[in-house]
């Protein structure tokens, strides 16, 4: 009965390896420019959420720093991420948060991240994340994701489904 026990173990540890590598992500240098980009720009959301205790809800990138908008109770922090580690380089309290900013985000099913991931595997064209936020445009709640070109992408916040594409 032992000998059976060695090789269901293996195969046990083998299976929960591969599962979890399938689940991590990327390698910073893994894929195409484009792709990088968007990674930099979905880990420091999420750095920025780990870092404040909340969820982001706004991005701004410019000169190689991520703004990073986060609610934390009824507050909005801002969060400076280095896009190349990503690190913090600086938080602050800008103040309380908008009330269209909780509603999306009290209706959310998807996160900031999310959004940007599902917008930027939408698009044909290439360019980098520029902005990501609040699409105060749709009619119900969505996150509007802003690219170098001009395009522009707004994903669902119920769903991550999709609503308007332009660019």
């Amino acid at each position: 009965m032992a000998s059976l026990r060695v090789p269901a173990i293996a195969l046990a540890t083998l299976g929960l390896a591969v599962a979890v590598t399938a689940c991590a992500p990327a390698s910073p240098g893994a894929g195409t420019p484009d792709q990088v980009v968007y990674q930099a720009a979905i880990a420091a959301v999420v750095q920025a959420e780990s870092d404040a205790g909340g969820r982001a809800f706004e991005l701004e990138i410019d000169s190689g720093t991520a703004q990073v908008h986060v609610a934390v109770g009824d507050r909005d922090i801002e969060v400076d991420v280095d896009l190349a580690g990503p690190t913090v380089t600086e938080r602050r309290d800008d103040g309380s948060l908008e009330g269209e900013d909780r509603a999306a985000l009290d209706a959310a099913g998807t996160t900031l991240a999310d959004g940007i991931r599902i917008a930027a595997a939408a698009r044909s064209a290439s360019g980098g994340v520029t902005d990501a936020g609040v699409d105060r445009d749709t009619d119900a709640p969505a996150w509007k994701v802003e690219f170098a070109d001009g395009a522009e992408v707004s994903v669902a916040v119920s769903d991550g489904g999709v609503v308007r594409s332009a660019g």
